[in-house]
């Protein structure tokens, strides 16, 4: 599907979820559909539930920043030519300090990694601004409109509020 104008429209809290409804059933997909409030819109029924791989992403990352530590230590003691009479040069306990720390840092930095890549603070595209929005309305509508369901999402869109074009 082409990027085309995007249409929207501005209506009232009590029409959002309407206009939502009226917009899944007219054959568009939710992802397409834009929902911009001054508020969040839960009690509504309006926000979307996507599964996210975040937290076994997170799990991942501190596997791999434990398994890196235990290494990390393992390796470093190995590489001393020490002479211990066959016992380790630190014991497991301080090992366990450097395995744990790396642990965090391997959570920690898969998680900002992940929120980074899955949020919308990155998104390219570039939504409407309108200040209406700021006092008490929604903004909705399809940011990108096949042509055979233009006129269709026009006319419902204009059921529930004024309808606005951008480029």
């Amino acid at each position: 599907m082409k990027p085309q104008n995007a249409l929207y429209a501005l209506c009232s809290r009590p029409q959002a979820e309407k206009s939502l409804v009226a917009l899944v059933s007219a054959g568009i997909a939710m992802d397409n559909i834009v929902v911009i409030s001054s508020e969040p819109l839960d009690h509504y029924q309006v926000r979307r539930r996507k599964k996210t791989l975040m937290p076994w992403l997170v799990v991942c990352g501190a596997a791999l920043g434990g398994t890196a530590g235990f290494l990390l230590a393992t390796l470093t003691q190995a590489s001393y030519p020490i002479a211990t009479g066959g016992m380790s040069v630190v014991t497991f306990w301080t090992d366990g300090i450097i395995i744990y720390e790396l642990t965090m840092l391997g959570a920690i930095l898969s998680t900002i990694l992940v929120f980074l890549s899955t949020s919308t603070l990155l998104e390219w595209r570039s939504l409407p601004v309108e200040p209406e929005v700021s006092a008490g309305k929604v903004l909705i509508g399809v940011a990108s409109v096949p042509q055979r369901l233009r006129e269709r999402v026009a006319e419902l869109l204009s059921a529930f509020g004024e309808v606005k074009q951008y480029h």
